[in-house]
């Protein structure tokens, strides 16, 4: 069957670094806010924060917030998060409609368990979030957005049994949606500007993880196969907030210099991302390619931080 794509940035908003709800958020607050990438300035994030997260405290790669949708974030460009408990479907569906009326799409969280186009459909069940954007009262359809295997939002249409189902079943039941109102956009922008200069200033990144790299893979606590799982999702999280960042800088005056070094600082993260793929698959990695690639990228990602500390143009 032709999957029905949504047209929307696919590399921009994907989920190397946002999660299914953030990303699927960040796609349609774009469809209603211009200034959306002011958000992105959050993401000059270091490797130790990401480190931090994902092998001292052993969290998922998903669980990874950054501020993003921090609420002074959002306000400075007129958004407001809403996330509400709701017990049942039926609880929830007069607010579900309500979002879809007035903001375009309401984000509840579901169960996969029953939702036919994914993998783990009567499988497994997992925690996660569809966007629905209409419902049909005739026929009783509801209409959303969700990855395909492939991790690309598509288009997908279900009878309100599968939602309330999903939703029902699923152990966190919430819903959430953005309101957005008017904003001064001049305000916006210069506030996004201090802000951002604010935290180039206090930025601070060992880089022991691209450092010690070779460390890591010695020792005796990570099975070698976890550990380049590790290791690939931290370099996810880390590429893609680079990506994300490049995206504001690209929409700033004077930071046309730095935007060739951010993409190639995501680059790197990419390349190293795949010889890491190989590791998951193989439990075995060019060690001293990686070492050395690790390496480059740290000094990389210091001429970039470097070269925004000089501030717009170099001032």
């Amino acid at each position: 069957m032709k999957e029905d794509i949504y047209p929307y940035d696919a590399q921009l908003y994907d989920r190397s670094f946002l999660n299914c709800y953030q990303r699927q958020a960040v796609v349609k607050l774009a469809e209603r806010v211009p200034d959306l990438h002011l958000l992105f300035y959050t993401c000059l994030i270091s490797v130790d924060e990401i480190s931090e997260h994902m092998f001292r405290r052993n969290l998922p790669k998903y669980d990874f917030r950054g501020e993003v949708f921090a609420p002074d974030v959002l306000a400075r460009i007129g958004i407001t998060r809403k996330d509400e408990p709701f017990d049942t479907y039926a609880d929830a569906k007069p607010a579900l409609l309500d979002a879809v009326a007035n903001q375009g799409y309401a984000i509840p969280w579901i169960d996969v368990f029953y939702l036919p186009h994914t993998p783990e459909y009567y499988k497994e069940h997992v925690v996660h979030t569809v966007t629905l954007t209409d419902y049909d009262p005739g026929t009783g359809q509801w209409s959303l957005l969700d990855d395909n295997r492939a991790s690309v939002l598509c288009r997908y249409s279900y009878p309100e049994a599968v939602i309330a189902a999903a939703y029902d079943n699923n152990k966190l039941r919430r819903l959430s949606w953005f309101p957005t109102s008017e904003y001064d956009a001049g305000q916006a922008r210069r506030g996004a500007i201090d802000a951002f200069a604010g935290r180039v200033e206090q930025y601070k990144d060992s880089h022991a993880l691209l450092t010690g790299v070779s460390d890591l893979l010695a020792s005796p606590w990570f099975e070698p196969r976890r550990a380049f799982s590790l290791l690939y999702d931290t370099f996810s999280l880390f590429e893609g907030s680079r990506t994300c960042l490049r995206e504001y800088l690209a929409r700033q005056p004077g930071y046309a210099a730095a935007v060739p070094a951010t993409a190639d600082v995501a680059q790197r993260c990419r390349d190293i991302r795949n010889q890491l793929m190989i590791g998951r698959a193989t439990g075995r990695v060019d060690q001293a390619w990686l070492t050395s690639a690790c390496l480059e990228l740290a000094g990389a990602d210091d001429d970039l931080v470097s070269r925004l500390g000089q501030g717009p143009d170099g001032e």
